[in-house]
């Protein structure tokens, strides 16, 4: 994917995206452990404001999901 910082000037760079099992196993090879995957959420002040149909394609093709683990 080509990933573009939109300053002045933009900074493009392209870049791969490991699959999930690749960070999950370098995690676990440092040493952390309870790996866990949380998806992004709609809030309830976002629905309200925008709509289920503004956010219908986010929510039906996430852009990332957030990581955590332990040490």
């Amino acid at each position: 994917m080509r990933i573009t910082a939109l300053l002045e000037p933009p900074i493009s760079f392209v870049t791969t995206c490991p699959r999930r099992e690749v960070y999950e196993q370098s995690l676990r090879a440092a040493g952390f452990s309870e790996v866990t995957w949380y998806p992004l959420e709609v809030s309830d002040a976002g629905m309200r404001k925008f709509g289920a149909d503004f956010w219908a394609d986010f929510r039906a093709n996430p852009p990332m999901e957030m990581l955590r683990c332990r040490a």
